[in-house]
């Protein structure tokens, strides 16, 4: 038996993709809909990385899954996409973005110099926590002297915090969508997008770095009214994959005092490589053991993230176990224990690497069952519904809407866990920025009224 179904699973996910990108932007105009940079990454995960697998490494690909746990697989990954997909189509609103591209979303300038205020105050909190992590480990260069680099401190939310400077740089853009840039803002917002470019790039890290490219260049575009053409998205999508890739395949000689020798391209790239951590392949070991186990954590993994994690660990030591043992989950303190990690040589035969994520279809199977396209089409609610909101409202939801938008590489590739977390802790910054900005407001109602407020 060949790989025929196989092959034409993967091209009905090619055509979902590409088609989904094709309709979104005819019917919105709008190179930032959700469905294009969330169908070229879906692109990239179910059905890219298996063909070259499939073509580049047969023999490696067959030594993880069979034709037929490869067919069920790609059928649960189609039926995912399907189920996202139809979400972002029914909370985008069917609206054309060029029906309100003459809108002007603008604050009066009392309340833009406070939210000013509170986004730098919060952005120097972040970037001062950066830099106690880095002076922690002893310095810059004993922090990004080695591979895969970086600062460290004993308090989850001191090393978070990092991420602060995200809404902060973001509120300084959006209180100047009729206000000229000075050279002070120019400057906070280099102050505080260096932070997670420098995590980025010297620590070699994917997610980090895709997100603060992301935030700048869509958050820009968002407050000043333009989009890139359709095929410049893409060719710049294209392109942050590559440095994505070339981070990844290089990361042994990115550090300080490296002689930075890339001998590797990027088809070495262990992506594109048959090997338990490749995301692909993982996703659907981790499928296949929920299967074979008949277990799943209907919601017990995600009540935890969002009320149990952010308990400091100061008041709850035992929180990650606690939960664990109550809601019979494995412990989400230990490295892989959501999503299988070394427990899948038990079931399907080989261990996932450290450190392996398994793409958010096999995310939500592992966690919903059967369920999982009811949670899928949520997720794709909440971004079409995001789009539309900050096309017609703009104000807090610009932030919002870039926000996720960045964060989307953590959902798709790896968790809604590594992406939750972070938007959480982002969105309260962003809501306390523009509570701190509009409280006690004589002309609130003015401010409803023109759509700045959700």
């Amino acid at each position: 038996m060949g790989f025929e179904f196989f092959l034409f699973l993967t091209f009905l996910i090619a055509l979902v993709t590409l088609g989904g990108i094709i309709i979104a932007y005819r019917r919105s105009h709008d190179s930032f809909h959700p469905l294009i940079y969330l169908g070229l990454m879906f692109f990239a995960l179910y059905c890219y990385i298996p063909l070259d697998l499939l073509y580049s490494d047969l023999e490696g690909l067959r030594s993880f899954l069979s034709i037929d746990q490869l067919e069920y697989v790609q059928a649960l990954n189609l039926l995912g996409i399907l189920s996202l997909y139809a979400g972002v189509l029914c909370g985008d609103g069917r609206i054309n973005r060029l029906d309100y591209s003459g809108q002007l979303w603008s604050l009066p300038p009392v309340v833009c110099k406070r939210i000013d205020r509170a986004a730098i105050i919060l952005g120097v909190i972040g970037v001062v926590c950066y830099l106690y992590g880095i002076v922690s480990v002893g310095g810059i260069t004993a922090a990004y002297g080695r591979s895969y680099g970086g600062g460290w401190s004993t308090s989850g939310y001191a090393r978070e915090a990092i991420l602060l400077t995200l809404p902060a740089l973001l509120w300084i853009m959006t209180t100047h969508v009729q206000r000229r840039m000075s050279k002070l803002d120019w400057g906070w917002i280099t102050l505080f997008t260096l932070p997670l470019l420098i995590q980025g790039l010297l620590g070699a890290r994917r997610g980090p770095t895709a997100m603060i490219l992301a935030a700048v260049f869509i958050g820009w575009h968002l407050v000043r009214l333009r989009r890139p053409s359709l095929s410049k998205l893409i060719a710049g999508s294209i392109a942050l994959g590559m440095l994505m890739l070339f981070l990844v395949t290089n990361r042994s000689q990115i550090y300080i005092g490296s002689d930075f020798n890339f001998e590797r391209g990027l088809s070495d790239s262990s992506i594109t490589k048959a090997h338990s951590g490749n995301e692909f392949i993982y996703g659907g070991g981790v499928i296949l053991d929920a299967d074979i186990r008949n277990r799943y954590f209907w919601g017990g993994r995600y009540i935890t993230v969002f009320f149990i994690r952010p308990i400091p660990r100061q008041l709850w030591p035992s929180k990650y176990q606690d939960a664990a043992d109550f809601f019979g989950i494995p412990n989400l303190e230990t490295s892989n224990a959501g999503t299988g990690g070394t427990a899948l040589a038990d079931t399907v035969g080989w261990a996932g690497s450290v450190g392996a994520a398994p793409g958010i279809v096999a995310d939500m199977w592992i966690e919903f069952w059967w369920y999982f396209v009811i949670a899928l089409y949520a997720i794709g609610w909440v971004y079409g519904m995001s789009w539309r909101k900050v096309i017609i409202s703009g104000g807090l939801w610009i932030p919002t809407y870039t926000i996720l938008t960045a964060l989307s590489v953590y959902l798709i590739m790896q968790t809604l866990e590594a992406m939750a977390f972070r938007f959480l802790f982002t969105s309260a910054a962003n809501w306390l920025i523009m509570y701190y900005g509009t409280r006690n407001f004589s002309t609130r109602k003015t401010l409803n009224r023109g759509n700045f407020l959700p």
